[in-house]
């Protein structure tokens, strides 16, 4: 579908506001009927085989959990006599994805509850994981997998992911399907975006509105944007026999969305920054030990010649970014206040993640960030 073709001309002026990049996507990748969602699943299991690592005697319910799991094998043996630490009472949990049928297969993550220090070779027992509503849609049961050890070019050691949780590919095998109830008793489906957007919302059903216009023009108002983050679709009569097909037509149809995040996400214990570039700061300045940040935002205007006929004053921003590190280093990036050109100004003197994060959080509490931080 081309942006500009068709009823795009019609409201084109009034959804592009500002000029942003654009990208071509499918309905299938930025949004879901409603009824088809993940359901979650929970229980508390058993891990066996351990090296040594489980509960110590102090966790008094691993005693309990074995000693139960013992009796169903007819092997009654009072928990006050059983002395292992090869054993780990665990939370077993597992994301059913829609759809999924009798004997399909999920994974599974398994966490401990008590002291034990580690899961590494031990095996799952047997475990029915059970939805909200207390009845039981998998199984549970295999060998734990927790990873290793991630080391650098030279065997120096990076990380280490905890020991005490681990998972089991493949572990869990459906015993029920969830029940998925997608299209309404008014022959319509209801589509959630992944991202609420009234700008997407309004593409999108007009997208599929030219699309099934061009197969019947009696089809030109099928979809009709209900909120940011829904699209309401009705199902023609000629595929309410078969609504799998016009499902899947609608999954293919195509149109543009733009680029635009307003979201910087950082996590202080890894040092990572994940962040929309075109994130505008405001005027501010930051002292963060040998650095210095002053951003500099003023507004100026263009005032054409006095007998120039048709013309009016224009009105713009002169934004500029001064960041000083050790040593008396100096990057100016002109014109510009974006997350973007700090990021690359800070590159330059060597700034590190953590001097970033600590910026980042700095121009946020003085109000000068225009986006939403989030702190993992």
């Amino acid at each position: 579908m081309k942006f500009g073709s068709g009823r795009w001309l019609f409201l084109g002026a009034v959804l592009a506001v500002a000029q942003t990049q654009a990208m071509m996507v499918r309905i299938r990748n930025i949004a879901r009927p409603l009824g088809a969602r993940q359901n979650q699943l929970s229980a508390v299991g058993l891990v066996v085989g351990l090296d040594g690592t489980g509960d110590s005697n102090y966790t008094g319910f691993s005693d309990q959990a074995l000693s139960n799991l013992l009796s169903n094998y007819g092997i009654n043996d009072p928990a006050s006599s059983l002395r292992t630490k090869n054993v780990a009472v665990v939370m077993v949990t597992c994301q059913l994805d829609p759809f999924l049928k009798n004997g399909d297969k999920a994974d599974v993550v398994v966490s401990s509850m008590g002291d034990a220090t580690s899961l590494a070779g031990g095996v799952l027992v047997q475990t029915p994981l059970k939805a909200a509503d207390g009845k039981v849609y998998a199984v549970a049961q295999g060998p734990v997998s927790v990873g290793g050890k991630l080391y650098g070019k030279i065997g120096s050691l990076l990380s280490r992911g905890p020991m005490t949780t681990g998972r089991i590919p493949n572990g869990a095998i459906v015993e029920q399907a969830v029940p998925a109830t997608v299209v309404g008793e008014d022959d319509r489906i209801d589509y959630a975006l992944q991202i609420p957007d009234y700008t997407t919302a309004a593409r999108m059903a007009m997208a599929i509105n030219e699309t099934f216009a061009q197969l019947k023009p009696a089809y030109a108002n099928v979809a009709q944007a209900k909120d940011a983050s829904t699209v309401e679709v009705t199902v023609p009569q000629e595929f309410r026999h078969n609504v799998v097909d016009f499902m899947a037509a609608v999954e293919q149809v195509q149109f543009n969305i733009e680029e635009v995040s307003n979201k910087v996400v950082v996590n202080e214990r890894t040092g990572t920054v994940v962040m929309g570039m075109n994130v505008a700061i405001d005027t501010v300045a930051v002292a963060h030990g040998n650095l210095n940040v002053n951003i500099q935002v003023t507004n100026q205007v263009s005032q054409p010649n006095y007998f120039q006929p048709g013309s009016s004053a224009l009105f713009y921003n002169n934004e500029n970014i001064h960041v000083k590190g050790a040593g008396g280093n100096l990057v100016a990036l002109p014109e510009t206040a974006t997350i973007a050109d700090l990021v690359a100004a800070l590159n330059v003197i060597g700034a590190t993640p953590a001097d970033l994060i600590s910026i980042l959080q700095a121009i946020n509490a003085a109000g000068a960030l225009h986006g939403d931080l989030e702190i993992m």
